[in-house]
């Protein structure tokens, strides 16, 4: 290799790197903004003179917020490029964020977390279309399970990095690194190159956003990668919803090693990354998720006999929980990028309507969850177990689709 060769190797090291280190942050917004505060609720209430729902509510609106921006950010990307959007976003983000640290009660602090999950929703969003925009469909799944994997450290740090905070700040300091989050993410997001290959054609239209449903879900495939993407996430956050009360005040556990305890679950969704993305290139989208059903009918079938049996111990609800998350770590990436990849010439579209489910479907039976609780782990197990058989459903849809295509490409079915 020519010296002017590799040292333009060299230089462009530094910046690939800085790229994945970015989408990793997008990806990982929404999942930073909600973990890392989770140890500062109950003091979060005493401090704004709230109560138990109010506090829930923070997150609550947030996700509300974050499942609506799903819907804009996408098809606004579509015209105008993905940076330009991403821009405005992560400011909205940064700025909603700072009014978090202001917030003289909790009314304003709901409002301004609904406004932060309006502008977290274009990182994720926008992350994933610039992967799709680049990459073919195995590769972007390669890709993605790839950034998941290192992404999900930054939510198995959080809980511990903000009970450490607790111990020396109060809850406004947490929203105060989120700041400086921002408003690193939008530095790095410069490094970014734009992708995007339909900018200027068309226009934004509100029936068009709306339109964009009748698009995607008109697709079986792009149906059957969102309902085990939306339900296999929908498990995970049965979990964040009520894990605070099920670990600390039914199991025990001192509120100073929650995070701990939190990390070592999460680290399942590592595990499962981590796998997806190793197996993927060789046995495919449809074989990986399938493993993720298996695993995630197993976590279900563990916590339904640990309620039947009445048993309340750590070390078997982790192991439970563990499985939860494995499941997604094997399933959510792939899911993405299946659905995004159904409609390619809509990319920015897809992974709105598919985010948008996602989070909407995780909210809701979260809350459903959130709102049951008894004191026990019959509504989070409940929960769980529901969620991985429409997962279920969903990847049958998925294997039918893709027997159906391979069946039109070779022009028989009989094999």
């Amino acid at each position: 290799m020519p010296p002017q060769d590799q040292e333009g190797t060299r230089r462009q090291a530094p910046g690939a790197l800085l790229q994945r280190v970015t989408l990793t942050v997008l990806v990982a917004m929404m999942a930073v903004s909600t973990d890392l505060y989770l140890p500062a609720i109950p003091q979060l209430i005493r401090s704004l003179g709230a109560d138990i729902s109010q506090g829930q509510l923070t997150l609550s609106s947030f996700l509300f917020g974050f499942a609506v921006g799903q819907l804009l950010y996408g098809s606004i990307s579509d015209v105008h490029g993905r940076k330009p959007v991403l821009y405005a976003g992560l400011a909205l983000y940064t700025a909603a964020t700072a009014a978090c640290i202001f917030a003289p009660n909790i009314t304003m602090l709901i409002g301004a977390r609904f406004v932060q999950g309006l502008g977290a929703a274009s990182a994720p969003v926008l992350a994933r279309a610039i992967v799709a925009d680049s990459h073919r469909a195995t590769d972007a799944a390669r890709i993605m399970a790839s950034i998941a994997g290192a992404m999900a450290l930054v939510p198995a740090i959080a809980p511990v990095f903000g009970s450490w905070l607790l111990y020396f700040f109060d809850w406004r300091s947490h929203f105060a690194l989120l700041f400086a989050l921002g408003a690193l993410t939008i530095a790095g997001v410069s490094r970014l190159d734009e992708s995007c290959k339909t900018i200027g054609q068309g226009r934004v239209r509100l029936s068009g956003i709306f339109s964009q449903f009748r698009l995607c879900m008109g697709k079986a495939g792009f149906v059957g990668f969102t309902l085990c993407g939306g339900a296999t996430y929908a498990a995970m956050f049965c979990y964040i919803s009520t894990s605070s009360f099920l670990l600390i005040d039914r199991l025990g556990v001192a509120p100073e090693h929650f995070g701990y305890t939190f990390m070592t679950v999460v680290f399942g969704y590592i595990a499962g990354a981590t796998l997806s993305s190793k197996l993927v290139g060789s046995r495919g989208v449809v074989r990986v998720l399938a493993l993720g059903q298996w695993v995630a009918l197993l976590a279900g079938a563990m916590l339904t006999f640990l309620v039947l049996l009445d048993v309340y111990r750590l070390a078997p609800t982790l192991a439970a929980f563990f499985l939860v998350f494995m499941a997604g770590g094997l399933s959510l990436s792939v899911s993405q990028m299946g659905a995004i990849t159904q409609l390619p010439e809509a990319a920015g579209r897809a992974s709105s309507v598919f985010g948008f489910i996602q989070i909407t479907f995780a909210s809701l039976l979260g809350y459903v969850v959130g709102r049951f609780y008894d004191g026990t782990m019959l509504p989070t197990a409940t929960g769980v177990l529901l969620a991985a058989l429409i997962s279920l459903s969903g990847f049958l849809l998925v294997r039918a689709t893709a027997r159906n295509d391979s069946c039109h490409e070779k022009g028989s079915c009989d094999e």
